[in-house]
């Protein structure tokens, strides 16, 4: 059966379930919408099972489909990445373009620093960073898909086909305008908890991760301003009075630009560790094992 099937029509199939869209799916893979319902209708020959019904102006997958994609979408991604294995890679003549996945906290904290050195050791070498939410399932998704090669997670992942190592922890600190009208030095934890805050919006840093960092109750933050943006946040307590409950890495970049003083937390509570997460048919490629080393490096320099 395999063998009269034109693997084409999978790669269609899978562009469609991953977009949700023929008319996305035709823009991605630089066709025509009628050719990708063409393709659509020869596998539905070729498979004898109905894959696609209509739902409204658009369409939805059938459960049959739902479930034949789970494995196709896993075959195509071992295809490309045997493809890609053992491709030579020199950063200083390299021209090649890295995908990070993780959270957008990532995009200010490490982003400038990687490029700011890759301007130096790699100058034709591109990276860019697709923010996702952190969680137990997204990262082995997405690597599993090929949408990124390396996932920077504050989670471990537990999946056989991905490699997880820890590689940072991050402290958390609050952040308060320089000329704040009550504070001054160190936050007493009377004088945290007293003022108003600003919090964000996601898992990472928001109130999902905050309960789950302390072993011991605390009250709740007076939750004035949110954002799902750190930067938003910082910028927000900068010209308040506002308190900002931030990574210390992002505390110190920013800190001096928008006019805050950074204090340590006035209780106790664990670090946040970033995990670098990447599949394991990419062990052997040397562009992403000299990636993972040089965002490694950037933050453990810090």
């Amino acid at each position: 059966m395999l063998r009269d099937c034109d693997l084409n029509l999978l790669t269609v199939f899978d562009s469609v379930m991953t977009l949700g869209s023929v008319a996305k799916a035709a823009d991605k893979l630089n066709m025509t919408s009628a050719a990708v319902s063409q393709n659509l209708s020869r596998l539905r020959e070729h498979i004898g099972e109905p894959l696609f019904i209509r739902y409204g102006r658009g369409i939805q997958p059938t459960q049959h489909a739902i479930n034949m994609h789970k494995h196709i979408a896993e075959g195509l991604s071992a295809i490309r990445f045997g493809l890609e294995t053992n491709i030579s890679f020199d950063p200083a003549t390299s021209t090649r373009e890295f995908m990070l996945g993780g959270h957008a906290y990532f995009d200010l904290a490490v982003l400038p620093q990687l490029l700011k050195k890759f301007s130096q050791i790699a100058p034709n070498v591109r990276v860019s960073l697709t923010p996702y939410e952190d969680n137990h399932f997204t990262p082995s998704q997405v690597l599993s898909e090929r949408g990124v090669d390396l996932f920077l997670s504050s989670l471990p992942i537990s999946h056989p086909s991905i490699v997880t190592e820890k590689v940072s922890e991050e402290e958390l600190v609050v952040a308060y305008a320089k000329d704040h009208p009550r504070l001054a030095g160190e936050v007493s934890l009377q004088q945290f908890f007293a003022e108003k805050h600003t919090a964000l919006t996601s898992r990472r840093f928001g109130n999902f991760m905050f309960s789950n960092l302390i072993d011991k109750p605390l009250p709740a933050r007076n939750v004035h301003y949110q954002s799902d943006s750190m930067l938003n946040l910082m910028a927000t307590a900068a010209m308040t009075d506002l308190l900002c409950f931030t990574p210390k890495r992002l505390a110190d970049l920013w800190a001096e630009k928008l006019g805050l003083i950074v204090q340590p937390l006035p209780f106790e509570i664990r670090p946040i560790p970033t995990f670098l997460c990447w599949h394991q048919a990419k062990q052997n490629d040397d562009g992403i094992n000299w990636l993972r080393q040089q965002i490694a490096e950037t933050l453990t320099n810090h």
